[in-house]
């Protein structure tokens, strides 16, 4: 009997050195649970900054964005609304690094201008409404948050369709159309117009261009340094000059650089 209790003992001992601990999970990493704080983006790489905060001392706010460049990517969430559905953030930074953003429906209307410059932890600025004209004061304070940077990149199969923007029914307004030709080609044109009173036209009338890229520079006909480059990224494009401002080229003040989001 003393050599059995022995043998017990000694497999009671084994079974216990072998046993695995359960200090803690080890299925994996915890996944944050979603809060009201976010939004559902998808893509893994990019590298998104965070801020909380104030809009006119009493409507919270939350704001996320990526920088790629001088470009802005992002979303705002009005957090004292029912839903709490985020909004398009599409903006630059300018020459002297502040920001300007533009706040888009999904219609291309721009229903707000935040502008503003982060530093040491704080953002702030102003937001501005175009269609009623009035300008609320915005101070937002850096957050850390778990949200993933939204994909920008665009697929070239992807960027063909219509583009939009409009600072309000009164404010200037600018359409780009590009369609698909057989070859790696390509047509597309622009026309904006400032706002009331006046509506003065710059245009590129259709051209045929080679496509083989998400992104092309064009040369207005019989100018010296009218030139424009062209880059879409996923859901919108952006239009800059790249010497000078086509000066004389348009109508006074009318321009075809700015940010056109994709409507169909």
């Amino acid at each position: 009997m003393k050599y059995h209790y022995l043998v017990y003992i000694l497999l009671l001992t084994v079974i216990s050195c072998n046993k695995p601990k359960q200090e803690g999970k080890t299925s994996g990493p915890a996944i944050p649970e979603k809060t009201a704080d976010s939004a559902i983006v998808k893509h893994p790489n990019g590298k998104e900054v965070f801020w909380k905060g104030l809009l006119n001392g009493k409507v919270p706010v939350f704001i996320h964005y990526q920088l790629d460049g001088n470009l802005i990517v992002g979303e705002i969430t009005y957090l004292n609304t029912k839903n709490k559905l985020p909004i398009t953030l599409l903006g630059t930074i300018e020459d002297d690094k502040s920001y300007r953003i533009l706040e888009f429906e999904k219609s291309g209307n721009i229903t707000g201008i935040i502008t503003g410059s982060p530093a040491d932890g704080l953002f702030k600025g102003s937001w501005f409404s175009p269609k009623t004209r009035k300008e609320l004061t915005l101070n937002l304070v850096k957050k850390d948050t778990a949200i993933v940077s939204m994909e920008t990149e665009a697929k070239l199969d992807d960027v063909f369709g219509h583009y939009h923007y409009q600072y309000s029914e009164a404010g200037y307004q600018g359409d780009l159309e590009i369609k698909k030709l057989p070859a790696s080609k390509a047509v597309f044109g622009i026309t904006s117009v400032t706002g009331d009173p006046a509506r003065n036209l710059a245009q590129i009338d259709d051209d045929t261009i080679s496509l083989k890229t998400t992104d092309f520079t064009y040369k207005l006909a019989d100018t010296d340094d009218c030139e424009f480059k062209v880059k879409f990224y996923k859901g919108f494009a952006l239009v800059q000059y790249t010497n000078g401002t086509c000066s004389g080229q348009f109508g006074f003040n009318a321009t075809i650089e700015g940010i056109y989001l994709k409507t169909k």
